[in-house]
């Protein structure tokens, strides 16, 4: 039982498969162009090669058009497969494949058909608009029409620190060294505040800061907090710390979101920061009565240990990958 009980409590910093941010399979960039739509897809080499069955390109071709469709107005958009070349990201061989659309109406409303059973990130500029879709099993039409509304800002802020295993591991560290609610509010409103801040000065413009600097430096907060539980550091700045690493979190949260043209910017900032908190309280409601109910045990400081040890590692990981590319 009792190892049963510190391997759940390792397992909510430490998942298995665990990444910074969802996985995906492939990436998406899709761009309007006149009436021409230019559409760059990147795949995992192995996995496009083994779907189509072959490597070369009219293979591939005869593999990805009946499977990569966009239309305007209902109509369907004429495509070609114009060159692919070989890349490598994350760790991973790609081959970067350039598709072109010819499009009788260039004024729309677009859609996007994707159907090649993988998950991908795609960044579209179509008939005006611009933003961010997830191509997946579930969903397969990327539709650039009506801008989005309220709602799903919320449910990206929501699915965002929720999937963003970064923010989460960061979030349950601060969580095993708090021994109260009363300190879990002060924790979580010292990094409210300052991810507010910085999200919507990001968002609207005030702040550019590269994701090649906010990323290692997000990795290296998890690492910076986690050995101070590991070593038992009592600091008085608490807070202050829990703020400054609250407002690189923030630019993070600000580099996963992209509001198509047309959004009302200020209601789509409140929704999905409203997600985000959201989400943060629901990750609390679930991890903070669990911790405090395994200190009523003489191996909760060992299990605490560890698992504070074990999110010390994943972010030396993290922060090595970032640093590196890797």
């Amino acid at each position: 039982m009792k190892r049963l009980l510190l391997l759940s409590l390792l397992l909510l910093v430490f998942p298995a498969t665990a990444q910074a941010h969802f996985t995906t399979q492939g990436y998406h960039e899709i761009v309007q162009d006149g009436d021409r739509v230019d559409y760059v897809l990147g795949l995992e080499s192995e996995a496009l090669y083994t779907l189509a069955d072959g490597r070369d390109k009219a293979t591939l071709s005869a593999y990805l058009l009946p499977r990569v469709r966009i239309s305007s107005d209902g109509e369907r958009c004429d495509g070609k497969l114009v060159g692919s070349s070989s890349q490598r990201r994350s760790g991973q061989d790609y081959l970067r494949l350039v598709l072109q659309f010819q499009c009788a109406n260039a004024d729309g409303p677009f859609s996007v058909r994707y159907a090649v059973p993988n998950e991908s990130l795609a960044r579209f500029e179509l008939g005006g608009q611009s933003g961010t879709f997830m191509f997946d099993p579930d969903n397969l039409v990327l539709r650039a029409d009506d801008p989005p509304g309220f709602l799903h800002f919320i449910e990206e802020g929501v699915e965002h620190i929720v999937l963003g295993w970064d923010h989460v591991v960061f979030l349950v560290i601060l969580l095993l060294g708090a021994k109260t609610f009363r300190d879990v509010a002060k924790l979580a409103t010292a990094f409210t505040v300052a991810h507010s801040v910085t999200l919507a000065l990001a968002i609207l413009g005030v702040v550019s800061v590269p994701s090649e600097i906010v990323e290692p430096l997000i990795a290296a907060s998890i690492v910076y907090v986690a050995a101070m539980q590991v070593l038992g550091v009592e600091n008085d700045k608490q807070l202050w710390v829990v703020f400054a690493f609250g407002l690189l979190h923030g630019l993070g949260f600000a580099g996963a979101v992209t509001f198509p043209g047309g959004t009302p910017i200020v209601s789509a900032l409140i929704g999905f920061n409203l997600g985000i908190e959201l989400g943060q309280a629901l990750i609390i409601a679930v991890v903070f009565p669990v911790l405090l109910w395994t200190r009523r045990f003489e191996w909760s400081k060992l299990a605490t240990a560890s698992a504070g040890s074990a999110a010390a590692a994943i972010g030396l990981f993290w922060l090595s990958q970032r640093v590196l590319g890797g």
